[in-house]
């Protein structure tokens, strides 16, 4: 259930419709919203497609304000506090960046460290966690979807803030690139004790970083709790379909994995995963240790028919 208020971030009643000019217009988005997050904690925030993963980050850093009830980030209102919130709360939206695509990423690195007055030791080190010390020299604006992503997350730590909010940090990612930076992620909640809210329509995001998920339904939490309790309830099987270079034997024996089907002789395998029982990066792991691999598909449960279930 929800945390208890003091949390260090509080939905308390949130009504919200999007703005259409000067006026609001339009299906609420949320409707009585009420949660908390606990300092430290790491949550997940599951939305479908286009039901307001960007409008709840706008909301949890003041760039929005509620039709309705309130919002409480370290004990301020996001909307009304951004000087006592500065450098406090560090956000990732999808519509916005933090650096300068004309710039080389050092040097746009560089000016935010001057920004935030913190030493220029602090991007080498993240830039060095974040494997991106080989493209400080390279324009923002020529860097891979995958590369931006990284470097956006060195910008919002820089001035090592207690929370992080997060929309979809991972999109856009291979599956490679999405595990480096859930690791840093992972890393940054339970070693750095930072807070982490993370809207996001990927179960897998939610599964390797929060131990907590929201889901919601309807503008309002229609589920509350993790991820292994989701799926007893309404089961939310992912499969991973393997591709390989020469046909094998059944992969029927891996941890945390169930054989569905073995197709073309042996040359693709389909595998389920069920999210609380293994993680899908050791699985992953597994199966390129044991095959000639020549690819993977992860195919996902769909969020939207979650929803859809949940309201049943």
């Amino acid at each position: 259930m929800a945390q208890s208020d003091g949390g260090a971030i509080v939905f308390d009643g949130v009504d919200f419709t999007p703005r259409r000019g000067m006026f609001r217009r339009g299906r609420p988005l949320f409707e009585g919203l009420h949660f908390s997050v606990g300092r430290g904690e790491a949550v997940g925030f599951l939305l479908p497609p286009g039901h307001g993963k960007t409008s709840l980050v706008r909301l949890a850093t003041g760039h929005s304000t509620p039709s309705f009830g309130s919002v409480s980030v370290l004990g301020h209102t996001p909307s009304r506090d951004q000087r006592e919130l500065g450098g406090q709360v560090g956000v990732i939206v999808n519509e916005h960046s933090q650096l300068w695509l004309d710039e080389l990423l050092g040097g746009s690195l560089t000016m935010l460290c001057q920004y935030h007055d913190v030493p220029a030791d602090r991007a080498t080190e993240l830039s060095e966690r974040l494997e991106l010390n080989h493209v400080l020299h390279t324009p923002v604006s020529d860097l891979t979807a995958a590369q931006r992503r990284r470097a956006e997350l060195i910008a919002v730590l820089l001035p090592d803030p207690p929370v992080l909010i997060l929309d979809e940090p991972m999109r856009g990612m291979d599956a490679a690139s999405k595990e480096r930076l859930r690791s840093v992620l992972r890393q940054e909640n339970r070693m750095n004790g930072r807070t982490l809210l993370l809207a996001t329509s990927d179960l897998a995001d939610v599964e390797s970083l929060c131990p907590r998920l929201l889901v919601g339904v309807g503008g309002r939490i229609g589920f509350d709790g993790g991820v292994g309790e989701l799926n007893d309830l309404l089961g939310t099987e992912r499969v991973l379909v393997v591709d390989l270079l020469t046909p094998i034997g059944p992969l029927d024996d891996l941890p945390g994995a169930e054989l569905i089907a073995v197709e073309a002789g042996g040359l693709r395998q389909r595998l389920g995963i069920t999210p609380g029982q293994a993680r899908t990066a050791r699985v992953l792991a597994d199966v390129v240790a044991r095959a000639p691999v020549r690819g993977l598909t992860l195919m996902e449960p769909d969020v939207s028919e979650l929803v859809r279930r949940l309201t049943v």
